[in-house]
């Protein structure tokens, strides 16, 4: 009996290592060529995104700051995705860290640039959610209201940045009536990978579901 116990505690532990491994992938293969994209963990303030193909070319692209978000959707609709990178900094005019939105596209289907690295959007950002139901994909916000609570707004690529599309709400009270019930976020490792193929980028398996 105590073996059998032993056996299912064992089992259940080696369950819950492996989920917490478990890595976060899509595929996408352009003119014969596969990518995979990587996000590495320095140090707390210290991340860099790795571009690999199977062709020598090999890109990166350092983030100074801590990365509270990892993701990817096709942003501008030209069936290339796009990095999608939640980090935490301050700027220019607001000097106080805070969360931020970047994008980053693949140029050339070798090399990491920056699409769009925006300040803030409507509202301080709280966290946000790639829609990949919708193409070009969508970015849902929860964002804080200045009375505390927050709003959730959806924002679409529109020439040179997000545009803002629509409230979706006003003044709630919880960031979880946001529509971000299922959520990035993440991991524990150092190391997240993502692969991509070109025929179904809408399906992924999330960091965890909070």
């Amino acid at each position: 009996m105590s073996h059998r116990i032993h056996f299912l505690i064992f089992t259940g532990l080696l369950l819950m290592f492996c989920s917490c491994r478990k890595e976060n992938r899509f595929e996408w293969q352009v003119n014969q060529r596969h990518m995979e994209v990587s996000l590495n963990k320095e140090s707390d303030s210290l991340y860099v995104i790795h571009l690999n193909t199977d062709q020598p070319s090999h890109s990166v692209w350092k983030l100074p700051y801590p990365v509270y978000q990892f993701d990817y959707g096709d942003v501008t609709g030209d069936r290339m995705p796009e990095i999608i990178v939640g980090v935490i900094k301050p700027t220019r005019f607001d000097p106080k860290p805070d969360k931020r939105l970047f994008i980053y596209r693949i140029a050339d289907e070798a090399y990491i640039r920056p699409l769009w690295l925006g300040s803030r959007v409507a509202q301080p950002l709280e966290d946000f959610r790639v829609i990949r139901e919708h193409t070009p994909v969508l970015i849902r916000t929860v964002e804080r209201e200045r009375s505390g609570k927050f709003l959730i707004a959806e924002y679409a690529w529109r020439g040179f940045g997000l545009d803002f599309k629509e409230y979706l709400k006003r003044e709630t009270e919880e960031k979880e009536h946001a529509g971000l019930s299922v959520q990035v976020r993440m991991p524990s490792s150092d190391t997240i990978r993502m692969s991509f193929r070109k025929k179904n980028i809408l399906k992924v398996s999330l960091f965890s579901i909070v």
